[in-house]
């Protein structure tokens, strides 16, 4: 762990920002701070973030299209293919299907994927995103009741596999 090279003095109200930097903490802002301080690190974070390119996890090749073995998910066309042939998704359960594949390997809650999809909290008596899940399976999967890409992870929500076919 970095050690502070200087004592902090508390009439130094730049100090806590030098230490943050100092420890990596590069959207560290203490307060007090000004608003359009805090406004210019968002956007400097949201303009990062939107400028790091992304590498799909099998080849690592264009940022725009996943691969998933046999699967292919192309971001600027917002089309999934399997083997090159299309699957037939609407737009919502392609942005489900990405949300999804973004996030292989971890399990999404239905809240995070309606969250993720949608940008808002499902109330406790939602269960569209199952009937959402079934038809993207039937659209993607070789057998979907038996399900290699989409797995229902009992009481918690859904994975995207990492590895398929």
């Amino acid at each position: 762990m970095p050690r502070n090279p200087r004592p902090l003095r508390h009439s130094d109200p730049h100090a806590h920002r030098v230490v943050g930097l100092e420890l990596g903490a590069d959207d560290y802002l203490g307060k007090p701070f000004e608003p359009r301080e805090l406004l210019a690190r968002l956007r400097a974070i949201l303009r990062r973030a939107r400028a790091e390119p992304v590498s799909t996890p099998a080849t690592g090749a264009s940022a725009d299209v996943l691969r998933y073995g046999r699967l292919e998910i192309d971001r600027a066309a917002r089309a999934a293919r399997i083997d090159g042939a299309p699957c037939a998704l609407t737009g919502y359960q392609f942005s489900l299907l990405l949300a999804l594949a973004e996030h292989a390997g971890r399990v999404m809650s239905r809240d995070a994927l309606m969250d993720a999809v949608k940008g808002e909290a499902i109330e406790a008596f939602d269960r569209s995103i199952d009937v959402h899940i079934s038809r993207i399976r039937a659209a993607i999967e070789d057998d979907p009741r038996k399900p290699r890409r989409i797995l229902t992870m009992r009481g918690t929500g859904y994975v995207f596999a990492k590895a398929q076919d």
